[in-house]
């Protein structure tokens, strides 16, 4: 369902969204990441996903998300985990967004067709991604992978 910009920034003012994010691992266990081209986090590098959708399960949406951004498919979502996190620094209104993060593997050969919302995508190992500037969300994500721990933090 489509939402106008004008209510997108009412709902924003007054509750947190519903998302979900992916933490996508290919061959080698490299970890895929966009550079979003829009706020929140615009310019950084951050996980495919986005809204949930009214009557829409979040692992749907998680499927949803992945054909949308990516053009990939999977059948095996993980649910990592439940978080909060709040953007502060946005140029709207502070955002503040409640997120499932789901794990999945893709095959090797899969190409990935990205949409409008990201400039680029990249394959990385988490080890190399956290030699990067990581949002707190994404840096933790990734420790947690590499720790084969918990991923539960504050966003």
């Amino acid at each position: 369902m489509w939402i106008s910009e004008e209510l997108y920034s009412r709902i924003l003012q007054v509750m947190p969204i519903p998302c979900v994010d992916l933490l996508v691992v290919g061959d080698a266990d490299k970890v895929l990441l966009l550079l979003r081209k829009n706020e929140p986090a615009a310019d950084q590098w951050w996980f495919p996903g986005g809204r949930v959708l009214l009557g829409e399960e979040r692992r749907e949406a998680a499927k949803r998300k992945l054909k949308e951004e990516c053009g990939l498919l999977s059948t095996q979502f993980e649910e990592i985990g439940t978080f909060d996190i709040v953007f502060n620094d946005a140029p709207k209104p502070r955002i503040h967004s409640i997120t499932t993060l789901f794990k999945l593997k893709i095959e090797p050969e899969s190409n990935i067709r990205l949409d409008h919302q990201s400039y680029e995508a990249c394959w990385l190992t988490p080890q190399e991604w956290l030699g990067r500037d990581l949002h707190p969300f994404v840096r933790s994500s990734l420790s947690a992978l590499v720790a084969g721990g918990d991923s539960r933090q504050s966003g």
